[in-house]
């Protein structure tokens, strides 16, 4: 049995590489394969798009790394927005309009929409379709073209946040980092939405500073309709 000296030095010796981990990931000089990869390099990709005057079928969506410590993202897909509510806003907060001219969609903030105030149309709740793509868990990814096609689809058809799952591919991370992954999302799901619902969001900012909220499923996803879905190849 180790030590009282080796398991604190063992607690010390991964905070320390923790620490190095984040430091390098936050300043771009860790390439995917450290972490992970999450998508092939011959792959045919689409870019995302935050507007939806630029989007012929309507749809905004944006790429969001979730997790400093692997390269885990997701891509989140949002219809249109309903026609921008009345309720009067910080100076600080995203102007809550639908973009005009291409300009990318931010979204509103949750104190706004939740107000009794606001009108019936901003407070509209849409389901969040989890999404995970195909490929055995060695190829494919979240920002394939085909698979941003089909995300795009159904959140137009079936009026849904589409929440599209960037999880790492094997051999270079081993099972189950997969799964885990899809765990990780439910929970930044289910954590966005707990933020959302607290009354002393300040900037979108939580108790301990820590967490931001993501305002497109802040303002517009309902956790309560949330449906999980594997595209297989």
């Amino acid at each position: 049995m180790p030590s009282v000296g080796v398991k604190i030095y063992s607690v010390f010796f991964k905070l320390l590489l923790r620490h190095r981990l984040q430091s390098l990931a936050s300043a771009g000089g860790l390439d995917n394969a450290a972490f992970g990869v999450s998508c092939r390099p011959d792959e045919a990709t689409a870019p995302p798009n935050p507007a939806f005057s630029a989007a012929a079928d309507g749809v905004a969506s944006k790429d969001l790394h979730i997790d400093p410590n692997s390269s885990l993202s997701v891509r989140i897909f949002l219809p249109t927005p309903p026609p921008p509510h009345a309720h009067p806003r910080r100076a600080s907060d995203p102007t809550p309009t639908a973009p005009a001219a291409g300009a990318p969609y931010r979204g509103y903030l949750p104190h706004a929409v939740a107000s009794p105030r606001a009108a019936a149309s901003a407070r509209r709740r849409l389901p969040i379709v989890v999404q995970f793509h195909g490929g055995g868990f060695v190829t494919g990814s979240n920002t394939a073209a085909a698979n941003d096609a089909f995300c795009r689809r159904v959140a137009k058809l079936c009026d849904a946040i589409v929440v599209a799952v960037g999880y790492r591919l094997a051999p270079e991370s081993r099972y189950p980092a997969a799964f885990e992954d899809g765990v990780k999302v439910l929970k930044w799901i289910t954590k966005q939405a707990n933020l959302a619902m607290m009354t002393k969001v300040r900037g979108g900012v939580d108790t301990f500073g820590a967490s931001t909220v993501e305002p497109w499923i802040a303002a517009h996803g309902d956790p309560a309709r949330e449906l999980e879905i594997a595209v297989p190849k």
